[in-house]
């Protein structure tokens, strides 16, 4: 199959074997690929992505990055055929799926972080048959690939403590901060305030409902958000989605009292907080990564039926040689919020929408 395979930091488009499903597995044509703020962190920060993944004991990001890798876990596509025992989708059906797979040893593998389970930077994915779910025809199959990145978001604060007229501050407002933002408004939250330095960006939050957007640099979305809040503050919940250094030590200071914070952005190197000042003020930090699988299958749901338009989110398509255009333009995040990779289309640079 043809594909995108990175190859010391540089991705080249080239024939890369096909995947083969084993027992319980499906193999998937690749329709569409987003690109995440994890596949960025892989890339630009190699060793200490994988260095995380030891540390933690975390064998699903695991590779080899002397050996091909074909990256992209944010897919749609159509079902080809099953593996051994496996059931699912008619092929041919559209599908988007949970990005896992289990390797012969038994081990859980992601998609795109495994030499052995290429994404959907190629032509041909394989995945666990179970993880799949069928794309509604309401929505379009490409279109459909959002559904990962935003079911972080939502996955995520389901998981919190917001609830009705919960002050919610996020920050980053890249697809997965754009999830959290919807989800916030969905559970009836608010004030909500979005902060994020890319006018682009801001504006995609507004467009989803955001009480109020704030670039950074001109104010505090803390302070904004118990402005918006009242004169006494409350206890609010603080979505992090960046991966910047500093930021979760800046928010422990910042924050009122009471507060829940869910890290969501992955720092790749070590940080620094001060942790006394969390607990004279009852903070509680929530670590997150992914999220429950049937927020997975509501995502999509709220896709399919238009209570998120994931076309206002896709600002720029790539076809496998403008991988490296697109990851270079989504570094710059004044330009773009998500960009697809589409198996089919040529060029190497990248095609704004």
């Amino acid at each position: 199959m043809r594909a995108a395979v990175l190859e010391d930091g540089v991705f080249r488009v080239r024939e890369h074997p096909d995947p083969v499903p084993g027992p319980g597995q499906a193999l998937v044509e690749s329709a569409a690929c987003g690109i995440c703020g994890s596949d960025l962190s892989a890339v630009a920060h190699t060793e200490d992505f994988l260095r995380a993944s030891r540390d933690s004991g975390t064998t699903s990001f695991l590779f080899d990055p002397d050996r091909p890798l074909v990256m992209g876990h944010e897919f749609s596509g159509r079902v080809l055929s099953y593996g051994p025992g496996a059931t699912g989708p008619e092929p041919g059906t559209g599908v988007v799926g949970l990005p896992w797979a289990v390797d012969p040893g038994g081990v859980v593998r992601t998609v795109g972080y495994s030499n052995a389970f290429p994404g959907g930077f190629g032509e041909r994915i394989v995945v666990q048959a179970r993880a799949l779910l069928p794309v509604p025809p309401s929505l379009d199959l490409a279109l459909a690939a959002l559904t990962e990145p935003l079911a972080v978001g939502f996955g995520n604060i389901a998981r919190s403590a917001a609830g009705k007229d919960t002050p919610a501050v996020v920050v980053g407002c890249g697809p997965v901060g754009l999830g959290a933002v919807a989800a916030l408004l969905e559970r009836g939250a608010g004030p909500v305030v979005a902060s994020d330095p890319s006018a682009l960006r801001r504006a995609a939050a507004l467009r989803l409902g955001a009480h109020a957007v704030v670039d950074p640099a001109e104010r505090d979305p803390v302070r904004v958000c118990a402005e918006l809040a009242g004169a006494r503050p409350r206890p609010t919940v603080v979505v992090n989605c960046v991966g910047v250094p500093g930021m979760l030590n800046q928010l422990l200071h910042a924050v009122p009292r009471g507060t829940e914070i869910l890290q969501i952005g992955g720092v790749m190197t070590e940080d620094v907080i001060r942790p006394v000042v969390g607990m004279y003020k009852d903070v509680t930090i929530r670590m997150c990564l992914t999220y429950p699988p049937e927020e997975f299958g509501a995502t999509l749901a709220r896709l399919a039926d238009g209570r998120i338009d994931p076309a206002s989110l896709v600002t720029g398509e790539a076809g496998f040689g403008g991988l490296d255009a697109a990851f270079a333009s989504l570094r710059r995040p004044e330009e773009h919020i998500k960009v697809l990779i589409r198996p089919g289309q040529d060029g190497t640079g990248v095609i704004a929408r």
